[in-house]
């Protein structure tokens, strides 16, 4: 059964709300978003929704936007982060913005539903090009006229290039999706988003990333966010063939503010768009 949380702090106020940021996590199954001033985080909801078509997401997402106060309130900065596992990065150097489709098209199959985007990451010198459905798309901007859309990876990469460690495997869960992300120092070594559905997948796709770079898993710290912990099947599973491995705590991101907390790593893909 999925878990689900709404936590409103003590301390956060509807009259402040001008003065507060709202972030967004957006998937197929699921819309996240906390309220936050500046690093602490006042408020925590999570909607989950069965498997929907386009048509059924949409009167979903609806729903939300109407039955939940909160998102009907003005806030000083709004950023959405998109789920999708169709992306790929462009060293900025070679990328050409009327090239975005054709680069997704070489490795994945669009079709005119597909709204392709892109993030610029100029910390890793990387173009973060990526496709999200156009009409949940539009529906999301209908309702946050003022929001700065994002790859919920490009959070993620932006994060772990600013805070991470080199030569760690940094892996995120987030429903069906495993993001991986590995530096070499500030240099960006590997990032994808891969679809899963055991805990068999996560460490074939967590060992072929660690064989692919010539890693150890007996000596490269594997670093776990998401929806996983220490009871977790796949915990247990991961915990046989990688030595070293521990959860996200990056304390300057962000901090719960006189709330009864979920554990620190659980939200850090919704989080760590902030760093974009």
């Amino acid at each position: 059964m999925v878990k689900k949380y709404n936590i409103v702090g003590q301390d956060f106020s509807i009259n402040l709300s001008d003065g507060y940021d709202l972030s967004i996590l957006v998937g197929m199954d699921r819309f996240f978003y906390t309220i936050r001033l500046d690093n602490q985080v006042l408020v925590l909801r999570t909607h989950h929704f069965p498997t929907h078509n386009y048509l059924q997401l949409r009167t979903a997402f609806e729903h939300v936007f109407q039955s939940d106060k909160l998102l009907q309130l003005k806030y000083r900065n709004t950023q959405i982060g998109l789920l999708t596992s169709i992306a790929t990065l462009i060293p900025s150097d070679l990328y050409d913005a009327n090239q975005r489709r054709f680069y997704l098209e070489q490795n994945a199959i669009l079709n005119k539903e597909h709204l392709v985007l892109n993030d610029a990451l100029e910390s890793v010198g990387a173009q973060h090009v990526y496709a999200f459905h156009s009409e949940i798309f539009e529906c999301l901007q209908t309702q946050f006229p003022q929001a700065v859309f994002y790859n919920v990876s490009s959070g993620l990469i932006a994060t772990h290039h600013r805070y991470g460690k080199p030569e760690t495997v940094y892996a995120n869960l987030i429903g069906e999706y495993l993001q991986i992300v590995v530096f070499n120092r500030k240099k960006l070594l590997f990032s994808n988003t891969f679809t899963h559905r055991s805990a068999a997948d996560v460490l074939y796709f967590i060992m072929l990333v660690i064989n692919q770079l010539d890693l150890d898993a007996e000596k490269n710290k594997l670093i776990l966010s998401g929806e996983i912990t220490t009871e977790s099947p796949t915990y247990a599973t991961l915990q046989q063939y990688i030595k070293h491995i521990e959860f996200v705590d990056i304390p300057n991101l962000y901090t719960y503010k006189n709330i009864n907390a979920p554990d620190y790593h659980r939200f850090f893909g919704l989080m760590s768009v902030v760093v974009l």
